[in-house]
This record gives C-alpha cells, sequence and structure tokens, in this order.
C-alpha cells in the first residue's frame, strides 16, 4: 500500500466542465484498495457542483511490487474552463502529494500533513 489521499473538485466557475485522467501510473484504481481515482474520468461537473458532495474520493499510490522505486503519477485533464485543455499534473513522492501545471484560474490545495491520509482540493473559478 502507498500514500493515499481524499480527493475533491470544486466547480466554483460559471461553466460546466469535463475532467478525464490520463497518464495513470502506479496508482490503485476501480476499488482497488478502496481507491477509485476513475470516479473523475470523463465526469462532468456543472458550476456549483463540488464531486463528491461531502468529503472526498479516496485514492492511493501503489508503491509495491514493480512500483516500489517509480513515483506515483497521474494527470486529471480540465477541458471546457479556459480556450485550451489544463493539465494537472500530479505526483506522489515518498509520502507526499505535489501537482504542477496549474492555471491561473484553478487553486489546488493539497495537505500531507492531515494524518495518514492527504487531502486534494481542486477549486476552478471562471477565467480572468
Amino acid at each position: 500500500m502507498g500514500y493515499g489521499a481524499y480527493m475533491r473538485v470544486v466547480n466554483s466557475s460559471s461553466k460546466t466542465v469535463t475532467t478525464n485522467v490520463t497518464n495513470q501510473n502506479c496508482m490503485y484504481d476501480n476499488g482497488s484498495e478502496g481507491s477509485n481515482l476513475s470516479l473523475f474520468n470523463n465526469l462532468t461537473i456543472t458550476p456549483g457542483t463540488k464531486v463528491p458532495a461531502e468529503g472526498g474520493q479516496y485514492i492511493e499510490a501503489k508503491n509495491s511490487g514493480s512500483c516500489f522505486f517509480e513515483s506515483s503519477t497521474f494527470t486529471l485533464a480540465i477541458s471546457n474552463l479556459n480556450s485550451s485543455v489544463d493539465n494537472l499534473n500530479f505526483v506522489d513522492s515518498s509520502g507526499s502529494w505535489s501537482c504542477s501545471g496549474q492555471p491561473s484560474n484553478v487553486n489546488v490545495n493539497i495537505n500531507n500533513d492531515s494524518g495518514d491520509q492527504g487531502s486534494i482540493v481542486i477549486t476552478l473559478y471562471d477565467p480572468s
């Protein structure tokens, strides 16, 4: 088992957006170890909506077997918020989640100090 996080997307913009999970590497998914990153794949999120509505969806890095020496990664692609697809690139390295690729109207709040699992909250805003 690896380090996990409770992930949530909050659409505070006036646009309906779609998220897709790509470039997934060394992640548990589809209920394995309780992780369900696929919830965010091909997901339509209307304005003012939070997914999941309460709390967060558990996701977990796979740090064993063939993944023992690799970082766990995935990209969350967000469509329809800006004029191009925004790619948020997530990495778990040594039990610490990080994100790169954030446009100015996307806020990613990562808390790696919340106990046994981290938390990731992605908030989308209207472009300025």
